[in-house]
């Protein structure tokens, strides 16, 4: 298995967002997913480069 491979569960929670998110209409609540999930994003490569570095020893 791909270490870095997604559960079944977290498809699983990918598709019900997905669903909810195609049910929005409304502008700003989209706008507020969009930067919330790019503040996500970049958190996340930051704890990725992170435990690199750690691993590293650096």
């Amino acid at each position: 298995m791909d270490p870095i491979a997604l559960t079944i569960g977290q498809k699983f929670e990918i598709e019900k967002l997905s669903r909810d998110i195609d049910q929005l209409n409304d502008v700003d609540k989209l706008q507020t997913i969009a930067k919330e999930l790019l503040v996500a994003w970049k958190s996340q490569q930051a704890a990725s480069a992170w435990i690199i570095r750690q691993q590293k020893g650096l």
